[in-house]
C-alpha cells in the first residue's frame, strides 16, 4: 500500500538562509522510514498567497501533509490565517488553546499576547499542548492535515508521540521500510552506479541511494522485503569488493582500529602535507593506544631529516615530494618507533608547489615486514581536501593491508 505525503516547511528564516531546514530532514526521515511516500517537500516564506498556493497543490497529490512553521504570535506567523483561506474555514477561538496559553503564559509572567495563537480553524483538534506547543489536526476531505510548530525540539516531540502513532492507526496497510547502509571509499558516484546496474534491474523494489559524505560514499539501500534486501546487499558487497569498508555508522578509522586489534598489530605516522590528520583520526577511535605507538609531523625538509632520518641527499635530488623520500619517511617511523607498520605522506596541499610536482601530488609510504610500498596520487581538490583525501588514502591503506598483507606488492 502506498500512501503519499507531502512536506511543507514555512518561514522566511529559512528561505533567506538564516538558519537550516532541519524539520525537513527530521520529517522526510522519520516518515520515509515508516514506509510512506514523500512526494515533495516545499519550503516557503511567510506569505499567505504563497501558503494558500502550495496547500491547494499539496492536497491535489498527496494522501496527507504535514507543515511546519508560522504557528506563533507575532504579526510574520501567518499559517492559520492562510489554512483557513485556503479551504474555506471560519477562524475561531478553541477553548483547549485559550486555558493552555493563559496558564503558559501566568507562569512565565508574559502579557497575554496570544489571541492568534488560539484562533485555529474550525473543526481543526489541537495538539501538541502537553510539550508546550500549539499545532492542530485538521481532516479535509478524508485527507489528514497537520500543522506542527517550527521550533525544532517541539516539532519533533509532536511527530514522535502523537503524529506517527496516528498515522499507523490510520493507514495501518504500511508497512515499515528495513534499511541498510554499506560504505565505500575508492570508487565515485559513476562507477559505483556503473558496477551496480544490473544488480538495479534484477531488484527493482530495492531501493538504492548514493550518498557522498567526501571522500567517501553511503549506499542507502531500502526496501519492504528483508529476504530480497539481504540479497541486494550481498551482491553489491561481492560486486564492489574492498571498496566496501564497513557497513552501517562504522567508520574508516573505526574499521582500521579493529583490523589492527584482530591482527595484533602496531602502526606510527610521520606526516608531512597532513599536519597530523592520520593521527587524529586514528586516536579520535577509544581504545586506540592499543594499536597506535606514536605519530610525528615532519613538515619541515629538516624535521624530514633530522627526526626521521631521510639523507639531505634524497631531499636535493628527489625534492621532498618524491617516491625516495616517502619511503625513507615509512621506513624511518617504522624503524624509530618500533612498531609493525610505518604509514607515511608527502605532497603538496596548495596553494603553492615545489620544482619536482604539481598542487594535488602526494605520495604515500606503507612499511612493514613483507617490505615498503609508495605510490603517487594527483588530487584536482582544494587544500582541505587534498589533505583529507590523503589521510583517507592512508587509512584505506592499512585497512587493505590488514585484510591481506600481499597488498603491499600490489600495483
Amino acid at each position: 500500500m502506498s500512501v503519499k505525503v507531502e512536506i511543507i516547511n514555512i518561514g522566511d528564516e529559512i528561505v533567506s538562509g538564516e538558519i537550516l531546514n532541519t524539520n525537513g530532514f527530521t520529517l522526510a526521515q522519520s516518515l520515509s522510514s515508516a514506509g510512506y511516500e514523500v512526494i515533495a517537500i516545499t519550503t516557503i516564506g511567510d506569505d499567505k498567497s504563497l501558503i494558500k498556493v502550495s496547500l491547494d497543490t499539496a492536497l491535489r497529490r498527496a494522501d496527507f501533509l504535514i507543515v511546519t512553521g508560522g504557528l506563533g504570535p507575532t504579526i510574520d506567523d501567518r499559517t492559520n490565517e492562510a489554512v483557513a483561506d485556503a479551504l474555506n474555514l471560519p477562524l475561531i477561538p478553541n477553548p483547549d488553546v485559550l486555558e493552555y496559553m493563559r496558564a503558559y503564559l501566568k507562569e512565565k509572567g508574559l502579557k497575554p499576547e496570544y489571541e492568534k495563537m488560539v484562533l485555529i480553524p474550525k473543526g481543526a483538534e489541537p495538539i501538541g499542548l502537553e510539550f508546550r506547543a500549539c499545532g492542530f489536526k485538521l481532516i479535509y476531505e478524508n485527507k489528514y492535515l497537520y500543522f506542527l510548530p517550527g521550533v525544532p525540539d517541539q516539532m519533533a516531540k509532536i511527530l514522535r508521540h502523537q503524529v506517527m502513532p496516528e498515522l499507523s492507526s490510520t493507514f495501518p496497510g504500511v508497512s515499515s521500510k528495513i534499511t541498510t547502509t554499506l560504505n565505500a571509499f575508492g570508487l565515485d558516484e559513476v562507477q559505483i552506479a556503473s558496477r551496480m546496474r544490473d544488480i538495479l534491474r534484477s531488484f527493482p523494489n530495492v531501493k538504492i541511494l548514493s550518498l557522498p559524505q567526501f571522500p567517501e560514499i553511503r549506499l542507502l539501500l531500502s526496501s519492504r522485503d528483508s529476504n530480497e534486501l539481504d540479497i541486494v546487499k550481498k551482491k553489491i558487497k561481492e560486486r564492489l569488493g574492498l571498496y566496501i569498508f564497513g557497513e552501517g555508522d562504522e567508520t574508516l578509522p573505526v574499521v582500521v582500529g579493529r583490523l589492527l586489534r584482530l591482527r595484533g598489530l602496531k602502526i606510527a605516522t610521520a606526516e608531512s602535507i597532513t599536519g597530523g590528520l592520520i593521527s587524529d583520526l586514528i586516536t579520535n577511535v577509544p581504545g586506540s593506544s592499543e594499536y597506535f605507538e606514536r605519530g610525528v609531523i615532519a613538515y619541515s625538509n629538516r624535521a624530514k631529516t633530522e627526526i626521521l632520518n631521510v639523507p639531505q641527499r634524497a631531499i636535493d635530488e628527489e625534492g621532498a615530494v618524491s617516491e625516495v623520500v616517502a619511503r625513507y619517511m615509512a621506513e624511518g617511523i617504522k624503524r624509530i618507533a618500533k612498531t609493525d607498520l610505518g604509514i607515511a605522506v608527502t605532497g603538496y596541499a596548495g596553494p603553492t608547489a615545489g620544482p619536482e610536482a604539481r598542487v594535488g601530488t602526494v605520495y604515500i609510504g606503507l612499511s612493514a615486514p613483507q617490505g615498503t610500498k609508495v605510490k603517487m596520487y594527483f588530487f584536482e581538490e582544494s587544500r582541505e581536501r587534498i589533505k583529507l583525501l590523503t589521510a583517507t588514502n592512508a587509512l584505506d591503506w592499512i585497512r587493505r593491508y590488514c585484510l591481506d598483507d600481499t597488498f603491499i606488492y600490489s600495483n
